[in-house]
């Protein structure tokens, strides 16, 4: 961690973050009167800060035990969730949150919050949804056919004037047949890509909405963007808009929208973030990514989605970052 002292996680507005953050820093250095220092005063700035903290030591006793249960089998031996074909209306609970529920033996449900804070709802509204490192393929009413990624979840709504699909979780990649008097579009997180026929990819993420089109032509707009996102995007070109509105725009190999259904992450000049939160899909717990500045590095490789343990320790090696494994189901990422 170096000779100075670090605020972990203190200023990200996440609680529930920045105490697991300060567990790991108190741990590595439980003698630095600097580290103890900077920790009571984050604790003392909120009463959310003690209760996050509360949280946080139980899940940790918790988490302990799971893994002393599970020592002999190592990091390594994480078998993903089993897969399911997703079905219309059927609400299921997240294949992460069961994962890591399952395997701590049904602790508290204050440990499940802290540690995977997504809106349940999310699965709950879904027309179909997928688990951990799980794909699937979805023939709509219409014949078009949508890839749902892992960890995914999308609302479908069609009717005799257009075809809506809203994207509320995670990665799809669209297959669409045309049909001139129904338009379809998709909705992910404010940004909508509408077509009449085309091939493309749609992912929501937590910096904001990525479109990639395989084939055809796709007019993307976005409520957040004040300046526009320009011309309709054709193949091979690609947008990316955050969640402040900041727009990107490229072009690559047609390709490689719609890359990981062969299992495969391709990436080029992407956030650390939004790489480590791809992979994370694909792992059954948690990935803490606790280092802003890393986060924020741009990154290009090609990652295998079927080894996520390896493919996240890759990440980190690129960048000097350091890998833990606070159990089987949860993995921390930092500089220190």
């Amino acid at each position: 961690m170096g000779d100075s002292p670090i605020k972990p996680g203190a200023d990200n507005g996440k609680p529930a973050e920045a105490a697991l953050h300060w567990l790991i820093a108190l741990e590595d250095r439980p003698d630095d009167p600097a580290v103890a220092t900077a920790f009571e005063a984050w604790l003392a700035s909120s009463e959310d800060n003690v209760k996050a903290w509360s949280e946080a030591r139980h899940v940790w006793n918790v988490l302990g035990k799971a893994h002393e249960a599970s020592a002999a089998a190592g990091p390594g031996a994480i078998e993903p969730a089993a897969a399911s074909a997703p079905r219309p209306r059927q609400p299921r609970r997240r294949g992460r949150a069961g994962y890591f529920a399952a395997s701590v033996f049904g602790a508290a449900t204050a440990c499940v919050t802290l540690l995977f804070q997504h809106d349940i709802n999310i699965w709950l509204n879904a027309d179909y949804t997928t688990g951990v490192a799980q794909i699937s393929e979805i023939r709509l009413e219409d014949g078009s056919v949508a890839y749902l990624g892992a960890d995914s979840a999308i609302d479908v709504t069609f009717d005799a004037e257009a075809r809506k699909v809203r994207l509320l979780a995670g990665e799809a990649y669209f297959e669409v047949e045309p049909d001139a008097g129904r338009p379809f579009r998709v909705d992910a997180g404010g940004v909508d890509t509408t077509v009449l026929g085309t091939a493309f990819d749609v992912r929501l993420m937590t910096e904001g909405t990525s479109v990639q089109v395989n084939h055809g032509r796709v007019a993307v707009t976005a409520t957040a963007a004040a300046d526009g996102l320009g011309a309709p995007l054709e193949a091979g070109d690609w947008v990316h808009v955050s969640r402040a509105g900041k727009v990107e725009r490229g072009k690559d190999a047609a390709d490689l929208a719609g890359g990981w259904r062969s299992g495969m992450l391709v990436v080029r000049d992407r956030s650390v973030a939004e790489v480590v939160e791809a992979i994370g899909r694909y792992y059954p717990g948690k990935i803490v990514l606790a280092d802003a500045a890393i986060a924020s590095q741009r990154i290009t490789g090609v990652y295998n989605l079927n080894e996520p343990i390896g493919a996240l320790t890759a990440v980190a090696a690129a960048h000097g970052a350091r890998l833990r494994w606070i159990s089987p189901w949860l993995a921390v990422v930092s500089s220190w």
